[in-house]
């Protein structure tokens, strides 16, 4: 594990209930839309789909576990996630 029970860096992780969060920054509309749909994609295809918040140019994403353990598959989502970010710089 990246940090003593976080799964992975940058990302919040709560246990009650159990939910891993993060929230992105952007410096226009343009790339902050261009990651909502990214992360629709990328949660269509994982079929598990975040909890968003957003505004001009940042997005909350939230990762649920719906109520059960955080699983490998919610890690390797959240993992895809941060990668729009590093492949868009």
């Amino acid at each position: 594990m990246a940090e003593e029970g976080n799964p992975i860096p940058r990302w919040q992780r709560q246990d009650l209930p159990p939910t891993l969060s993060q929230r992105f920054e952007f410096d226009s509309y343009t790339e902050t839309r261009r990651f909502l749909d990214g992360v629709a994609k990328l949660a269509d295809e994982a079929q598990h789909y975040p909890n968003l918040s957003f505004g001009k140019t940042y997005v909350s994403v939230t990762l649920d576990a719906d109520g059960k353990k955080l699983t490998p598959d919610i890690v390797a989502l959240a993992q895809k996630i941060d990668l729009l970010v590093a492949t868009a710089d």
